[in-house]
């Protein structure tokens, strides 16, 4: 992929036409702040990522690090503040069981946000897409649609526990 043309190297140009593609823009879990330019700073990115969140914690924050010296940045990308409150309540969900986001964080960014209501998933894996809930998906719906939250605590589980599939039987392969 070629960069857009809102993209801007740091020198205020734009990239060479067919010489800069975007994996900085698709890293999930690129670090901001302080040292995220740094190349250097990533082994304390990944100590404190992996006491979070563990092996994924580590992962991410490694997946992350050739964005320190990616040469184009948006023209126009949103640096903060992100604790400003927002005209209207933001619904975040959170999955207990995320390897990727520990529910720790989700408590963190509600509190962060400034004007959050934070919808509980008792789940598993990355995201509720992962393990649905018909009862997340309700919630979501009701607030895109008519701007209704869930009540603040309110909790759901997903609609299948994991590992539900049939244990394969002993036999012939066909």
């Amino acid at each position: 992929m070629v960069a857009p043309s809102s993209w801007r190297s740091s020198n205020g140009r734009r990239p060479a036409p067919g010489t800069a593609s975007a994996p900085c823009s698709s890293v999930p879990a690129a670090p901001a702040g302080p040292g995220a330019r740094d190349p250097g700073a990533y082994h304390a990115i990944e100590t404190a990522s992996a006491l979070r969140a563990g092996g994924a914690g580590r992962f991410w924050s490694w997946a992350a690090e050739p964005c320190a010296t990616w040469p184009a940045l948006a023209a126009n990308r949103y640096t903060g503040p992100w604790n400003n409150p927002t005209a209207h309540t933001v619904l975040l969900v959170g999955t207990t069981y995320d390897p990727s986001t520990p529910y720790l964080d989700s408590q963190a960014l509600a509190k962060q946000l400034g004007n959050a209501r934070l919808l509980t998933h008792h789940g598993y894996g990355h995201t509720e897409l992962v393990n649905p809930s018909s009862c997340v998906g309700d919630h979501e719906s009701r607030y895109l649609v008519h701007g209704a939250l869930p009540p603040a605590g309110a909790t759901c589980r997903g609609d299948t526990p994991p590992f539900t599939a049939a244990r394969p039987r002993a036999g012939t392969a066909s």
